[in-house]
């Protein structure tokens, strides 16, 4: 297995970097996407990140959104000879030596299944693992992003991420995409990916219940509701739309007129996003 890792940046903070040094020494060439606008990269962290062994820096000087940063991954992959890629979060890292046992775990499993690999998580704004840990490796419907394990032949079988969707649903559409074609996405319910969901800031109450605000900016509100309304109509067997709305739009209502700030930009951005979805339309939403 020759593996290419990819992290995508974007206003990375210092502790990026020790979160890349935490899976480092087990891919073979670590490619570093960066989609900071130019004028807002810190040039010392730049350096830093650019001086990491066995790194290539690369990016447009804008955000290209995460699917076009994948697949320049799965390009330079092929390119360069490598079998594998394993796609990360910036926030995201293991503790102790798990990144290992998870590729070790992956080889026993047999690398070169047709199938997607994927770490447990452990969200940290929770405290708690997303499925409960066991040793055990089991079908899910789709796993997010970082720590997700790819043959590289998958990309032949099944073409590149969607990277109309320009931020969130890449992920999930992947997976989905792969199971109409019987393809897997696979858990390893024991290998502990250290990661967070979204702006998680701090805990309230209402109505008696504590809740847990996910304080999107107006941009990322956008993409949430609309690409959630695309895959509805392109996968209706794999995403609740009903659901998805009740947390993305609905919910998220309350909230900013409770909770949040900037609260006129993320209400039209929620609008916005209702409406682009209805419509079908897709590519980076300008202006938000």
């Amino acid at each position: 297995m020759k593996l290419l890792a990819v992290v995508v940046l974007y206003y990375p903070n210092e502790a990026v970097l020790a979160n890349i040094k935490t899976y480092l020494s087990g891919v073979d060439c670590l490619l570093l996407w960066d989609n900071t606008p130019d004028n807002h990269i810190d040039k010392e962290r730049q350096k830093a990140f650019q001086a990491l062994e066995k790194s290539v820096y690369m990016g447009y000087g804008s955000n290209a959104g995460i699917g076009t940063a994948l697949n320049a991954a799965v390009d330079y992959a092929r390119q360069h000879g490598f079998t594998h890629l394993i796609t990360f979060d910036q926030d995201s890292s293991f503790a102790s030596d798990d990144f290992l046992r998870y590729l070790e775990a992956v080889r026993n499993y047999g690398a070169d299944a047709c199938a997607i690999f994927s770490t447990n998580y452990f969200i940290k704004s929770q405290q708690a693992p997303l499925y409960p840990v066991e040793d055990a490796v089991v079908k899910i419907p789709s796993a997010m992003t970082s720590g997700s394990l790819y043959p590289l032949s998958l990309f032949d079988k099944l073409g590149g991420f969607m990277s109309d969707l320009f931020v969130w649903g890449i992920d999930g559409e992947f997976c989905w995409r792969a199971a109409r074609h019987q393809i897997p996405t696979l858990c390893f319910k024991n290998i502990l990916l250290q990661h967070d969901l979204g702006y998680q800031k701090r805990r309230r109450r209402l109505l008696g219940k504590e809740v847990f605000p996910n304080e999107y900016p107006p941009p990322r509100t956008y993409y949430n509701v609309r690409n959630g309304i695309v895959l509805h109509r392109l996968y209706p067997e794999s995403i609740n739309l009903k659901a998805h709305l009740r947390y993305h739009l609905y919910k998220r209502v309350v909230f900013i007129l409770l909770y949040e700030d900037r609260k006129i930009a993320k209400l039209r951005a929620l609008w916005l996003g209702w409406l682009d979805g209805h419509r079908g339309k897709l590519g980076e939403r300008k202006g938000l």
